[in-house]
């Protein structure tokens, strides 16, 4: 699990076919999906604990200025999902991806393009594996750069 460093640029965030404007971790997946629907993939469904794991990374990454899979604490990918209850009673296995830009190079569409072309990242993306996602974003000032944007994607199998 490898993070990814996408820096500087400016544009706009995506917007649906009636021009409302979507939430970022909406874009995202429908991204994500349409990248592994094109390799033949199933669709990753979101999951409201998982986003909620992937939400408390990307904002200590952002409140702590760091940027990795293990917090300075010592937290890991493991204990995150764990802490989340969604894989409570099962086995599971799980994969992260982490990413951060400012300006249009932290937008989805860009993060998927930077972790499609990380042999890390791609094949956590394009791994049949994944059946339930949680996808989150954090913005402010990070590591000396202002309207930075950190993304977390937590990619969760449950059996």
């Amino acid at each position: 699990m490898v993070g990814l460093v996408v820096l500087m640029g400016v544009g706009t965030l995506g917007t649906a076919a009636t021009g409302t404007t979507l939430r970022p971790r909406t874009v995202m997946l429908k991204k994500l999906n349409h990248v592994r629907a094109a390799y033949g993939l199933g669709a990753v469904s979101p999951a409201r604990r998982l986003r909620l794991a992937a939400l408390r990374h990307s904002d200590d990454m952002v409140s702590r200025d760091y940027f990795s899979h293990t917090s300075p604490g010592g937290g890991t990918l493991f204990d995150r999902i764990t802490k989340s209850g969604f894989v409570s009673g099962y086995s599971w296995q799980a994969g992260e991806t982490i990413a951060w830009g400012t300006g249009v190079l932290g937008k989805p569409g860009h993060i998927v393009k930077a972790w499609m072309n990380s042999p890390e990242h791609r094949a956590i993306l394009l791994s049949s594996t994944w059946s339930r996602i949680g996808i989150s974003r954090a913005c402010g000032r990070f590591l000396g750069h202002t309207g930075a944007c950190v993304w977390t994607a937590d990619w969760v199998k449950r059996w």
